[in-house]
């Protein structure tokens, strides 16, 4: 199996490219998984408080699997290691597998951005192209940045930038030979300063530390702490992961 992420900024493309790519692999034939990376301490799948597995899981059980007629959804009330989750893709005998979000793995890389100010320190060595919504607005000669004195990636080389809108079949092109056969285990880097590990709802670092009460997952075992929601209902999602 073939891993590589997509990393950027809120906005910059990121899940847009993984939607993309996902069915230009797909066309081409490939079996293709995905793991989304989330950084809000609070989030849950299993949003509903009184649901069986929520019940289930905050009776102590280790893994709930909710089997339905549609689709079957595994609940581990832990943070499994990235290179775990990978193993059990790559039973599923998936081609490839792409990571949204993910700072800290050193895996091969497309870089999304919104402006050329986000990219020097989104770039690593691995990263081989750039895409998202800054692409056509990015003023020829932007690469430059990978090659700046204080540019952390020091030796890495300029690279593509693709439009998985307007490019998909030239960006997949460049991922089929750019990406190889996963490595285990996965090292781990630096998160950038600037990129956050709390979800948009949260307005600092206190608000999204995880309370005293909190079980294994992460998620309050007090029905009273819910995830914060907006106007829709929906839980925020991440930024910056």
């Amino acid at each position: 199996m073939k891993v590589f992420q997509l990393v950027g900024a809120r906005k910059s493309g990121k899940t847009t490219t993984a939607e993309i790519l996902i069915g230009s692999l797909k066309a081409r034939g490939y079996r293709v998984g995905t793991v989304k990376s989330i950084g809000c301490p609070r989030f849950t799948m299993d949003e509903r408080r009184d649901s069986n597995t929520a019940r289930h899981r905050r009776a102590g059980a280790d893994a709930v699997v909710a089997l339905s007629k549609n689709e079957t959804d595994f609940i581990y009330p832990r943070k499994l290691d990235l290179e775990d989750v990978l193993l059990t893709l790559s039973r599923e005998g998936l081609d490839y597998c792409i990571v949204e979000g993910g700072y800290e793995y050193d895996l091969p890389r497309i870089v999304c951005f919104r402006s050329p100010e986000e990219i020097p320190e989104r770039v690593t060595k691995k990263t081989f192209a750039f895409s998202g919504a800054g692409v056509h607005e990015a003023a020829e000669g932007d690469e430059a940045f990978l090659s700046a004195p204080d540019f952390p990636a020091a030796g890495a080389k300029p690279c593509p930038a693709l439009s998985a809108v307007e490019e998909p079949a030239a960006l997949t092109d460049l991922l089929e030979r750019a990406v190889p056969d996963m490595v285990l285990p996965v090292a781990r880097i630096p998160r950038p300063e600037s990129c956050r590990g709390f979800c948009r709802g949260c307005s600092g670092h206190e608000r999204s530390r995880v309370p005293e009460n909190t079980g294994a997952s992460g998620i309050s075992d007090d029905p009273a702490i819910e995830p914060e929601r907006g106007a829709s209902g929906i839980a925020p999602e991440t930024t910056n992961l």
